[in-house]
């Protein structure tokens, strides 16, 4: 080919990858990062354990290393808040109900303090946390099949219930975002559509739902170039993706994922990345090309492979990147971001 024919925006002399750095013994169904007092942090949700282990990074060492641990059976999410000085974690529990925690200043420890709408949360799913009006809220999705998704926001030292949402669905999944400016709140289910609901005078009104999705497990969103994006986790068929156009979201892509029960996208660093996790095969890790606004795949995570993946998290520490993998079958597994230079 003639040197005048090439095309420089063809030349990737540049690409990144993951490797293993540490493992962290226990399974988890969720992993959580969080600063605090400058210090970046991570929560799992252990419920083989009975607990959420809190990590912090050992500089001595250079690794990951207990820093607390809370007492929470049966905990499939664990979602920290942080307000200035102090510290909450809510516990959502499938028996014994869900706790609130919090530690009130620097070198004291967690200790329960609420329990939270006993008679609503019946069988937890997700927990998020968004901003209502300036105040922190939590938002703890139901699966029961009697139950609803409850939206919990803080009233004087507690949390305590402000609206129940999509009764009788069974939802799986709870995704907060911001559109055209307003909060907004995605909701997946067993029974239906996902269903997206805006704030509006003080509460959340249904808007829409998400055309050609069904059999949706999860939901996340993350933006590019100006753009909303939608990841949505199918377990039997293709997950999605989907952008949002001003009105509602639109199908972009579709990628085979059979037995997935997380679609995770993460901007690391200034890649955006997006990773499919498999309970039958290798998690794929996928790349958005700005060029053509697509995913392309760019690893495997393994061998070994991750054993039933639930969760992925990014932390940035002393410079570095790492990705947590919180699997529901086998250890949690953490990956350092490498980057490649190909132009030598």
């Amino acid at each position: 080919m003639q040197l005048r024919l090439l095309n420089p925006k063809t030349f990737k002399c540049r690409t990144i990858e993951l490797s293993r750095f540490q493992t962290v013994g226990e399974s988890a169904l969720g992993v959580e990062p969080f600063s605090y007092q400058g210090e970046p942090h991570m929560v799992l949700a252990q419920p083989f354990a009975g607990r959420c282990l809190i990590l912090s990074w050992d500089y001595g060492l250079q690794r990951f290393r207990l820093e607390e641990e809370l007492s929470a059976p049966s905990v499939v999410s664990c979602k920290p808040l942080v307000l200035g000085l102090r510290l909450f974690v809510l516990a959502a529990r499938l028996w014994g109900g869900s706790q609130l925690w919090a530690r009130p200043g620097p070198g004291l420890r967690l200790a329960p303090t609420q329990a939270l709408a006993p008679k609503r949360l019946l069988r937890p799913n997700d927990a998020e946390l968004l901003w209502l009006d300036g105040q922190p809220c939590f938002v703890v999705a139901d699966a029961s099949k009697a139950g609803s998704t409850t939206l919990l926001c803080r009233d004087g030292p507690g949390f305590y219930p402000r609206q129940s949402l999509h009764a009788w669905h069974r939802d799986t999944d709870a995704e907060a975002l911001e559109l055209d400016g307003r909060p907004h709140l995605l909701l997946a289910s067993a029974s239906q559509r996902p269903v997206l609901f805006h704030w509006f005078g003080g509460r959340f009104e249904r808007r829409t739902d998400i055309p050609e999705a069904e059999d949706v497990y999860a939901t996340r969103h993350f933006q590019a170039s100006g753009d909303v994006f939608l990841c949505l986790t199918r377990y039997i068929g293709d997950s999605l993706v989907m952008r949002w156009d001003g009105s509602m979201f639109r199908l972009l892509q579709q990628l085979p994922s059979r037995g997935a029960h997380v679609f995770q996208p993460l901007l690391i660093a200034r890649d955006q990345l997006a990773i499919l996790g498999s309970d039958f095969a290798f998690s794929q890790v996928f790349h958005l090309e700005p060029d053509k606004g697509l995913l392309e795949p760019l690893q495997e995570l393994g061998p070994p492979a991750l054993v039933a993946p639930r969760a992925f998290a990014h932390i940035a520490m002393a410079g570095r990147h790492f990705l947590f993998a919180a699997c529901f079958k086998g250890p949690t597994q953490i990956y350092q971001l490498h980057e490649l230079d190909l132009s030598a």
